[in-house]
């Protein structure tokens, strides 16, 4: 499970009312995790707002 504090989130709105999080290791130039390394990654599904897709990204990291 890697540690939420290690990673910048950033969410963005695709189109209006489309929002995704951009997830990126605070590590560089990229994390090892699992055995790979990775420059970041974008939550996989469009949310309906700002908070939704911020507690995605944060599930999405927690099962990293």
């Amino acid at each position: 499970m890697a540690d939420i504090t290690q990673f910048s989130i950033v969410t963005y709105e695709r189109r209006p009312g489309y929002w995704r999080a951009a997830i990126t290791p605070l590590r560089r130039p990229g994390a090892v995790l699992a055995g790979r390394t990775v420059f970041s990654l974008v939550t996989p599904d469009d949310f309906a707002s700002e908070p939704e897709a911020k507690s995605a990204a944060e599930k999405l990291i927690t099962r990293l």
